[in-house]
């Protein structure tokens, strides 16, 4: 009660336009921090892992969400090696019996570190890189930035060679053989396919960007989710799995490959911010709407709402994640495999009692928790732009409101990032216009207090409740 007149005293003084400000601020806070919120507290939900790369992960699923739509030539060279190496070890951790051990495994990991080494040494990143799109120091004509046909091939070798020892330090998979088969046919036509990129760089290149911008960035989407999912489901297969037992070591890998991840996007798209990506049409026109049906006719980047302009590209990234909300609930409540997820989170060895393979499962739900990740990634590069820092920063709102809903709860997750955007939205607003006090009084916050406010929130919350608002308590 007290809270509630503290925040009814402070907005009393705001008109109506500045109302319609602070929602439509909290909301677009609140729905990016809901995306990287509800994978990390799924994935804590059923695996008890607190997985600080996730923030990690959504910065590359952003990179190469951008990269495809704005810069193809960098993502045509070099995600069929990705592709090429990370594919061949997991067609060897299904199917190899072997595994590196002792002595062996010290000598798989010398020549893996060889094999990386000529695969990826000299690769020209810079001048794949300068791009006109993407790069303040100017464009390098494709032809001047690109590998001859040969070289890439010798690449293709060497990774190969690579991804066949990643594959027997690994964990094994355990498939059964009908899945097994499926799967390496699978595996197969991505890895032809993969190869077959290479001699059509620079049509394909072309061919992407003469797509209109609305489908280009659909397939933005579509890269940054599916690099989000494989990355999560490759971290959990390759260094999640084994440490399951050991929750520190969890936290101390994870935490460490927020930094490996941040050095490698400077390494991979360099040091420089980018500039926000460019919005889909619908939201491109440089001008006003009247109304949401006028709007739908002009494609205006702002439409009037009780006399205050609001970025219509916010209101889709509203909309994104309510759909992503509705999409995985159901997704948890009415299907076979979100029964399962429901109970795994409950108790897991009884699932694994039943027969049901719960390592899959795991790996799955990191897939999907990963894929919400860099699907806010992208969604977000429009406005933000892209640095690499943003994975660090979106982590941390992040964790804050799983903690404020409560560990594991996916609807606590929804509401914890509701109060994380709508606390970070009121505290601005009394940083910008003062926060009324006795006698006439105003307080203006400093920035820095602004920024701190969903700390603040998060401490006020778990002193009244410290499982979270939905958390349960252990007693």
């Amino acid at each position: 009660m007290v809270l509630l007149l503290v925040v009814a005293n402070g907005m009393r003084s705001a008109n109506v336009k500045q109302w319609v400000t602070l929602i439509q601020s909290g909301l677009y806070l609140a729905s990016i921090t809901f995306l990287v919120a509800s994978g990390f507290s799924l994935i804590f939900g059923l695996m008890d892992v607190l997985n600080f790369a996730h923030g990690t992960i959504l910065m590359f699923g952003a990179y190469a969400g951008y990269t495809v739509f704005a810069n193809p030539r960098l993502f045509l060279n070099t995600m069929p090696l990705v592709v090429v190496m990370f594919g061949v070890a997991w067609a060897v951790g299904m199917g190899a019996a072997w595994r590196a051990t002792g002595w062996r495994r010290w000598l798989a990991l010398a020549a893996l570190g060889l094999f990386l080494w000529l695969g990826w040494r000299h690769i020209p990143l810079e001048a794949l890189r300068a791009f006109a799109g993407t790069s303040v120091g100017g464009a390098v004509p494709t032809a001047e930035a690109q590998e001859p046909l040969g070289r890439m091939l010798m690449r293709v070798l060497w990774l190969v060679a690579a991804g066949a020892t990643l594959g027997v330090l690994l964990p094994p998979l355990h498939v059964r053989a009908g899945v097994r088969r499926r799967v390496w046919l699978a595996l197969g036509v991505l890895l032809g396919a993969a190869v077959m990129v290479l001699p059509a760089r620079t049509a394909l290149e072309q061919g992407i960007l003469a797509l209109p911008t609305d489908v280009r960035f659909v397939i933005a989407l579509l890269v940054g989710a599916g690099t989000g999912a494989v990355l999560g489901a490759l971290l959990e297969w390759g260094l999640i799995r084994p440490l399951y037992a050991r929750p520190i070591y969890q936290i101390l890998l994870t935490l460490g490959l927020v930094f490996v991840g941040a050095e490698l996007v400077k390494l991979v798209w360099g040091q420089a911010a980018y500039p926000p990506m460019p919005a889909p049409s619908l939201f491109a026109e440089r001008c006003t709407s009247a109304s949401f049906a006028a709007w739908l006719s002009e494609h205006c980047s702002a439409v009037k709402v009780l006399g205050r302009n609001v970025p219509t590209y916010r209101l889709f990234v509203v909309g994104i994640a309510l759909a992503t909300f509705l999409a995985v609930g159901l997704l948890l409540q009415r299907t076979r495999l979100g029964l399962i997820i429901r109970a795994g989170v409950e108790d897991d060895s009884m699932v694994q009692a039943l027969g049901i393979d719960v390592r899959r499962v795991f790996t799955l739900v990191f897939a999907l928790g990963s894929a919400l990740a860099a699907l806010g990634g992208v969604v977000l590069a429009p406005v933000e732009g892209l640095d690499p820092g943003m994975g660090f920063r979106f982590l941390l709102a992040a964790v804050i409101a799983v903690v404020i809903g409560g560990m594991g709860r996916y609807s606590g997750a929804a509401l914890g990032a509701l109060l994380v955007g709508l606390g970070r939205a009121m505290f601005d607003f009394w940083g910008a216009v003062g926060y009324p006090l006795p006698g006439g009084h105003t307080w203006y916050f400093s920035p820095t207090v602004a920024e701190a406010s969903t700390v603040i929130i998060m401490a006020i919350v778990l002193l009244i409740r410290p499982s979270g608002l939905l958390g349960e308590s252990d007693e």
